[in-house]
């Protein structure tokens, strides 16, 4: 039987790996912190310390199973590889996306309120990311804050900052 070749690995692919791995030890590490605090299975950091251990288990076994595998970045420097994997991770889409969260951040916390960032927030982007049908995002807006208002502050009794 003929073996299958592997197609490169994209830019950030491998280091998503070690990205994850550095990600689930940090958790893994607070959330043994606080099932320490309470020990037992229905402790507060048994599920977060469960799922982080398997999130870098996993992340171990795939740098183990990709170590060899071809990538687009071989034989650059790391500066290089560094500069590609950035630029292939962050698009143009994602950045924005990125600094319309920020926006809204900043907006909830400098005091615009919840009931005039977020239909904002919404709104923006779906407009952004389909750059189309104005209106029809406007209506989709509302139907998600109707939703929101609806479930969490009527429902769960949740004020809404």
């Amino acid at each position: 039987m003929e073996e299958k070749k592997q197609a490169p690995f994209a830019p950030g692919e491998k280091g998503f790996a070690v990205f994850l791995l550095i990600f689930g030890a940090f958790f893994l590490w607070q959330s043994v912190k606080l099932y320490l605090q309470v020990p037992g299975a229905d402790s507060a950091g048994a599920v977060p310390m469960f799922v982080s251990a398997v999130i870098v288990i996993l992340a171990i076994a795939i740098i183990i199973s990709d170590r060899n595998a071809p990538s687009v970045n071989q034989g650059l420097t790391f500066g290089g590889m560094f500069r590609q994997t950035l630029g292939f991770i962050f698009q143009k889409d994602v950045l924005v996306e990125l600094i319309l969260i920020l926006a809204y951040c900043f907006a909830l916390n400098f005091g615009l309120g919840f009931y005039i960032a977020t239909p904002l927030f919404l709104w923006i982007s779906m407009c952004y990311l389909l750059r189309r049908d104005y209106v029809k995002n406007l209506l989709w807006t509302a139907l998600c804050m109707a939703f929101i208002i609806v479930v969490f502050r009527f429902i769960f009794s949740v004020v809404l900052p």
